[in-house]
């Protein structure tokens, strides 16, 4: 009889401790589920929204390419995000302490890389009002050159040299930016000074030929000839004339250097100083 009621009293307690031990694993277990549910329901929505935001931005040509792929990384990166709070929302963590310790991170990352978090929101910015484009002839921040690459850190400009400058996006976000191919035309204003016995019309004439036989200066506004100072050495006849900025760099060399020719043919003296050195013998 004792035995029997100790193999029930044992049977009871291994019941019991069972059942105990169910209710605790499987609220955890479903906990577990749930989060690994979660998160694979995030990793795929991620991807496909980031496949689709990819898609609509290949189609568009609103956001340089640069700043779509920050954005495109921002999508997936933040989708991930959310499902990983609502993960630990289920495990009783509070959104507020999260909140809280992302902050802290946020700050303390924030000022330990102040100088590359400013960089960064140059290059954004740049990228987002476009100011300047790849291609482009640009001078900024002391340089001059074609725009080879614009970045989050930097912008890379090759002078006409061919060398290959890195500028960080800050110093050109707060220089001031001169665009020579934004608006497709530039205009030339070159000086041609010639002698006081020169016929000023006969120059001008020459100077109008000598324009509108390269097609490269446009006709319409027509070429603009006026004498701009009356030197002490020579009579200055400014030449504006307006060509495709494309262009505007071979057809400004060639004005100057068909100007010469015509100007040496006519017999038009293009002054220039005298020096002269007076010795004292002893």
């Amino acid at each position: 009889m004792d035995s029997f009621n100790l193999s029930l009293l044992i049977d009871g307690i291994v019941g019991q401790s069972d059942n105990q031990i169910l209710n605790i694993v499987l609220p955890i277990g479903l906990k577990v589920l749930g989060g690994l549910l979660l998160l694979l329901v995030g990793w795929v929505i991620s991807i496909r929204l980031s496949a689709w935001a990819n898609a609509f931005f290949e189609t568009s040509d609103l956001i340089e390419e640069t700043i779509e792929k920050v954005l495109v990384q921002l999508i997936r990166f933040g989708v991930l995000a959310v499902a990983v709070v609502l993960v630990l929302q289920l495990f009783g963590v509070q959104t507020a302490t999260i909140l809280a310790l992302l902050s802290g991170v946020a700050l303390a990352i924030g000022l330990a890389v102040q100088g590359t978090l400013s960089n960064v929101a140059a290059g954004v910015m740049l990228l987002v009002l476009r100011a300047i484009r790849v291609g482009e002839w640009v001078e900024t921040a002391g340089e001059g050159g074609s725009v080879s690459r614009v970045g989050l850190f930097r912008c890379d400009i090759v002078t006409i040299d061919n060398v290959l400058v890195s500028i960080p996006t800050t110093a050109v976000f707060q220089a001031p930016i001169h665009n020579y191919t934004r608006l497709g035309r530039r205009r030339m204003t070159a000086v041609v000074g010639v002698a006081y016995d020169s016929d000023v019309d006969q120059v001008c004439e020459i100077l109008r030929k000598v324009l509108a036989d390269n097609p490269a200066w446009d006709s319409d506004p027509a070429p603009y000839l006026y004498v701009s100072n009356l030197g002490d050495f020579s009579v200055d006849i400014s030449v504006w004339a307006w060509a495709d900025g494309s262009v505007y760099f071979d057809a400004q060399a060639n004005f100057k250097l068909e100007a010469k020719k015509a100007l040496d043919a006519a017999g038009i003296e293009i002054p220039f100083p005298h020096h002269v050195e007076i010795r004292r013998s002893v």
